[in-house]
Order: structure tokens, then C-alpha cells, then sequence
């Protein structure tokens, strides 16, 4: 009966969160994963396998998104010289995470995942902010070229932890990665050359519904990713991610596969990965010295991202808009989420360094929106 009981608590937690985060005024993915705070306080006990397997793929799920963010035309059409100055900056965001995580006492690897960046909150916030259209272009290819670098910050991440820093096995690992990107990229190109010469190909599998086959055709990739990726020695979930990453590049036109995709994902499955994340936090041994740390958490996010700004300056950016930019790329919820996840799985941090991070990530994700709309009026 205890199984059944948190089960509904679980699934009626999750019906709830969009109403409650929208009165509290904050992101539905920062409210399921303080729900799941709140439900791990109140619920004790281990989450049935079913439902601990449904969390797994909407974190895989998650993942995959988070690849098909990237947006390909904004890049294309930047300015080489443009796209430079915006890669060095967003370059030099993580050595400005590491060493400031350095000075406040923090390990390196918090340092790493205080240094990711997602554009999924970003595009949210972005759109309400009475900004130039042109700084607004400047903030999504930056934050574009941010999260793609994210992805080998992960991975390095992934690498480290499994050769344990030796320089040989770090190469390995990372030559391991790229030629599961450029297969996965191959094979997908492969695919899409066949449905080019044969498109009658898509009206046999679609039917009438071709948002259905979108759907299906994504989860398969999703998790068809992950499971290459798991069979070769990667973390599956970078495979989900590599997957994304690949679809984003072949589906320019993608905002009715985003739509879908996310009625599955948002709707369902990632709910499940945010309040499981949440419930098991071990919040009662949170201190009143937990609380300075996620503020100093959250300092260096923003620092790690206004320092390196200061390199925009010689190319037409205002310190004003270099305050606001570093404010727009300072809630990373996504990325940090799942690469706190990761990281835990993996041993490199501790479970109360976790803890950490994932508050700090929800304090990021509700204070500097904020702060960005009203220096944005």
C-alpha cells in the first residue's frame, strides 16, 4: 500500500506543479524539483523500479532536448569574426568558474558544472524583456555556442571520472565520444538521404499524422542514442544529448517537433526525473551555513560570466549590456541539473555538494530573471 501511496503522491505532485509554479511566479521545472523537495521530507521510502526507470528516461529525454536546442541557423548566419569573439568569451567562462570556485573554498568540478550554460529558460525570460533585437540576436547565439560547449565540459567530465585523469586515457575517451558523434551523425545522414530519394517513404510510416511519427522518430532517436552510447562505454545519457545535437543540425524547421516533443516530455516524463532529483536530497541535513553557500554558489555563476564579459567590450557591447548578458546566461536550471546528476552518479562530487548545487540552481533560476527584467526596463 505504501508503494501505491507514493506513487499517487508522486503523479498528483506532478499534475500540480504547473499551477503552483505559475502562482509563485517561477519556471515549472524549478517547482518540480522544490515539490520533490517537499515530497522527499514528507515520504520516506524507495521509489518503485517502474517509476524510477520512467525517471531515467525523462532524464534521457531531457537530454535529448537540451541537444536540440542548439540553434544551427543562428550560428550559420553570425559573422565569423562575430562568432570568434562570442566562442572565446564563452571559452573563458569555465577557467573564471574553476578559479573562483578555487578561492571560495569549492572543488573544481563544482567550479565545471557552475560554468554550463542552457538556453532553455533563457529563450522564456528573453522574450519578455523590452530589449534591442539585436542584443537579443547577440545573447541566443552566444548562449548557443555556450551550450555547445557545455556538451565537452560534460563529456570531459565523463572522461576524467573514467581514466581517472590519466592524459592518455582522457584522449582515448574523448576520441571514443567524437567517433560515436560523427557515426550517430553518419547514420542519420544515411537515413535522410534515403527519405530524400524515397519520400514515399514518410507518407507509409506517418499515415496521417506526421507530428505522431515526429514523436516516435525522436524517442527512437532519444533513446536509441543512449543505448549505442551505453553499449560503447558512454555515459548514456551524453548519447541522448549527442543524438539531440545531430537532429538539431538535419531539422532546421523544428518548433512543431520542439512543440510535440515537449507535450511528451514536459507532460510526462521529465516531471517524474525533477521530482525523483528532489526526493532524494537529503534535506534534513541542511545547516544554516548550507545557505551562505549556495549564495556563494551563486555569486560565482554570475562572476564566471561578467568577468569574461569585459572581453565583449571591444566588440560594441556596453558594460551595461555586458552585466545583462552575464544576468541572461546565469540560470542554467537544465544543463546544471542534469550535469549535478551526472557528476553524482559518477562519484566526482559528494552527495552534499550536490545538495548544494541543486539549490543554487533554483536560486539562479528564480532571482537573476528577476534582476534581468528590471535592469532590462
Amino acid at each position: 500500500m505504501e508503494k501505491e501511496i507514493l506513487i499517487f503522491s508522486l503523479f498528483g505532485f506532478a499534475l500540480l506543479s504547473p499551477l503552483i509554479a505559475r502562482a509563485l511566479r517561477m519556471p515549472v521545472p524549478v517547482g518540480e524539483l522544490m515539490l520533490g523537495l517537499s515530497l522527499g521530507a514528507l515520504i520516506r521510502g524507495e521509489l518503485p523500479l517502474g517509476v524510477a526507470l520512467l525517471a531515467h528516461l525523462g532524464f534521457l529525454l531531457l537530454m535529448f532536448m537540451a541537444g536540440l536546442e542548439v540553434n544551427f541557423d543562428l550560428l550559420r548566419k553570425t559573422p565569423p569574426r562575430a562568432l570568434f569573439v562570442f566562442l572565446t568569451y564563452s571559452a573563458s567562462i569555465p577557467p573564471a568558474g574553476i578559479l573562483l570556485s578555487f578561492l571560495l573554498g569549492f572543488s573544481p568540478v563544482v567550479g565545471l558544472l557552475l560554468s554550463l550554460i542552457s538556453v532553455g529558460l533563457l529563450l522564456a525570460v528573453l522574450r519578455d524583456l523590452p530589449l534591442g533585437e539585436t542584443f537579443k540576436q547577440r545573447v541566443l547565439v552566444i548562449g548557443a555556442v555556450g551550450e555547445a560547449l557545455s556538451l565537452f565540459i560534460l563529456s570531459f567530465l565523463h572522461a576524467f571520472h573514467h581514466i581517472e585523469g590519466r592524459p592518455s586515457g582522457v584522449i582515448n575517451e574523448f576520441l571514443k565520444i567524437t567517433l560515436f558523434f560523427f557515426a550517430f551523425f553518419t547514420v542519420f545522414w544515411a537515413v535522410r538521404l534515403v527519405l530524400w530519394w524515397f519520400p514515399e517513404l514518410v507518407r507509409v510510416f506517418a499515415g496521417e499524422d506526421k507530428n505522431a511519427l515526429n514523436i516516435r522518430l525522436s524517442l527512437f532517436l532519444a533513446f536509441g542514442g543512449a543505448l549505442s552510447a551505453k553499449s560503447a562505454g558512454i555515459e548514456d545519457a551524453l548519447g541522448s544529448f549527442l543524438a539531440g545535437i545531430v537532429v538539431a543540425y538535419f531539422v532546421r524547421k523544428k518548433e512543431s517537433l520542439e512543440e510535440a516533443l515537449s507535450a511528451v516530455g514536459y507532460g510526462f516524463l521529465v516531471p517524474l526525473f525533477f521530482l525523483k532529483t528532489g526526493m532524494e536530497l537529503p534535506v534534513g541535513t541542511l545547516r544554516s551555513f548550507v545557505i551562505l553557500d549556495v549564495l556563494a554558489l551563486s555569486l560565482i555563476v554570475f562572476l564566471a560570466r561578467f568577468l569574461p564579459s569585459l572581453l565583449l567590450l571591444p566588440a560594441g557591447f556596453s558594460l551595461k549590456e555586458c552585466a545583462q548578458l552575464s544576468l541572461l546566461l546565469s540560470f542554467p536550471f537544465t544543463l546544471q541539473v542534469v550535469g549535478t546528476e551526472l557528476a553524482h552518479l559518477s562519484g566526482l562530487i559528494t552527495e552534499q555538494e550536490a545538495l548544494r548545487l541543486y539549490l543554487s540552481a533554483i536560486f539562479c533560476s528564480l532571482f537573476f530573471p528577476w534582476l534581468g527584467k528590471v535592469l532590462g526596463r
